[in-house]
């Protein structure tokens, strides 16, 4: 919902002429705590729900504003703010995504997310994936899965049903996660093979909300042990040692 805001609202940053918003001043813990709260009342107030954090950026007098895994930068009194992300130079390092992942480990390790999980024998790292059914990058991926394994990546699969609640790749997912074998459910359905259709409790739904809570928007979307959402299919090779350098 935020984001809708934000992409249909006019940006005035006008940081490049340092204007008196941006003007370095220098100021206390008291005059920061003060700030942040007049800025949570205007936030509020502008987009009609209070952010998740305030904190002050590494820009002078600009603040950083999470609503759920989007940031925003602010100015001080609340009259600029940009969307997009803040880049350092010097190390080419996205703050920006830094700050989401954040934001996205706290709330994955919060949930008890029930995934089907292909455990790696010799684990080193644990990677979840958002998937859908009838995906066929997640296809791909999913026949690497042994190689994953192999090099002790275990793989956690919580369901993203691209066309949504109750859609036939909804009932796809319920039918493999409440099969005896849902691991093997998983790789039928996969491999386009029919799995018998099942209901029972379920957290097809509460796993579809949740990726959009962290930002996903498309299938495979990789989200890795610190938080980092990598978007589509990676080969196992690359994978791991994107991993393996976290």
């Amino acid at each position: 919902m935020i984001k809708k805001i934000i992409l249909g609202t006019t940006l005035f940053f006008l940081a490049s002429t340092m204007t008196p918003a941006f003007a370095k001043v220098e100021s206390t813990d008291a005059d920061t705590a003060k700030t942040i709260t007049s800025l949570k009342a205007k936030l509020k107030t502008r987009f009609r729900s209070e952010p998740s954090s305030i904190k002050e950026s590494l820009l002078p007098n600009v603040f950083e504003v999470m609503y759920g895994t989007e940031v925003i930068y602010v100015s001080n009194d609340g009259k600029y703010f940009l969307a997009g992300d803040m880049i350092d130079l010097d190390t080419r390092e996205n703050l920006s995504e830094v700050a989401k992942q954040s934001v996205r480990k706290e709330i994955m390790d919060k949930q008890d997310n029930k995934p089907v999980t292909f455990k790696a024998k010799d684990e080193k790292h644990v990677l979840q994936v958002f998937t859908d059914i009838d995906c066929p990058y997640c296809a791909k991926l999913h026949r690497e899965v042994p190689e994953l394994n192999a090099k002790g990546i275990t793989v956690e699969y919580l369901m993203f049903p691209r066309a949504g609640i109750g859609s036939g790749s909804f009932k796809k997912a319920v039918s493999m996660w409440c099969a005896d074998d849902n691991l093997q459910a998983m790789t039928d359905a996969k491999e386009r093979k029919p799995i018998a259709d099942k209901t029972c409790d379920n957290p097809i739904e509460a796993q579809y909300l949740l990726g959009q809570e962290v930002g996903v928007t498309g299938t495979p979307a990789l989200v890795t042990e610190t938080g980092r959402l990598i978007p589509g299919y990676m080969p196992a090779d690359k994978l791991a040692a994107a991993l393996d350098a976290e």
